[in-house]
């Protein structure tokens, strides 16, 4: 009977699916390896970042929605953002200072700042990874293992501080799936907040389709973002975004200071709150 036993245990042994023995690295860690896998510290070093955008949704129906607007970032501080969009609008941020002007005049309503603060997290987050992974109000939760394709990835978890996105839509837990070996970003992917799917009920996945290097840094050129159901199915509807990027002359206050804070600096007048 032991012997049976013995036989038994050694054939299950030998028809079980492997496990990975190696622990998940430290969330930490993973960023790290993320991050030299694209150019280290490269990317932090570049300055102004300019960035060409141009984005095209093709949607089930087949219709097609071409957008676009040109975006600036600080590298060494992602935290200093700004975006121009048609119509003359520009919102931009240093820090959580949030401001918009339109035809050159200052949107002084209160709600402005948040609104700016968000609408530039939401925009550029995704076009930045994995660097975007170190703005503030991004937490790095942990690190599993997860099927993937024909073996299996590491997939670091991401939950935000509320008030990141303008969509709450978007605040939930974020999954970014990276490569074992590589240390690439494979997919990104998120899916709505159980108390809103009752009005929406597709998440998104994001892949990189392209780099563009730049003195050393890997830097996204092409995402496409494609529409899934709750269960992950492709639901036929989907965006790419194409990035021309290079580097903006100079660092210039004007690019990301609120206006009025910077005229009050300029005269000398102490800053305003």
């Amino acid at each position: 009977m032991i012997q049976r036993i013995a036989y038994f245990i050694l054939a299950v042994a030998l028809v079980a699916p492997a496990v990975s023995a190696v622990e998940p690295p430290e969330p930490e860690v993973l960023l790290q390896r993320m991050i030299d896998a694209v150019g280290g510290d490269a990317f932090s070093k570049l300055g102004i970042l300019k960035i060409e955008v141009s984005e095209e949704e093709i949607k089930r129906d087949g219709d097609t929605d071409v957008d676009g607007f040109v975006a600036y970032v600080d590298t060494a501080d992602l935290g200093n953002l700004r975006m121009e969009l048609p119509g003359d609008v520009v919102v931009a941020r240093i820090g959580a200072d949030g401001w918009s002007t339109t035809a050159g005049t200052l949107d002084e309503r209160p709600q402005t700042p948040s609104m700016a603060y968000r609408a530039l997290n939401q925009s550029l987050f995704k076009l930045l990874m994995p660097y975007s992974l170190q703005m503030e109000g991004v937490w790095i939760k942990e690190v599993l293992e997860v099927p993937w394709e024909d073996g299996t990835a590491w997939a670091l978890l991401l939950p935000f501080t509320k008030g990141f996105f303008v969509s709450p839509v978007l605040e939930t837990t974020w999954r970014v799936v990276v490569d074992k070996e590589t240390s690439l970003i494979l997919a990104y992917d998120f899916m709505p907040p159980y108390q809103y799917r009752d009005v929406e009920n597709t998440g998104v996945r994001y892949g990189i389709l392209a780099y563009q290097e730049i003195e050393g840094a890997k830097i996204p050129s092409r995402v496409i973002a494609v529409g899934l159901t709750l269960d992950e199915q492709e639901i036929g509807t989907y965006r790419v975004t194409k990035s021309e990027l290079s580097i903006h002359d100079t660092w210039a206050p004007a690019l990301f200071i609120n206006p009025k804070r910077l005229e009050a600096i300029e005269e000398g007048a102490p800053p305003l709150p």
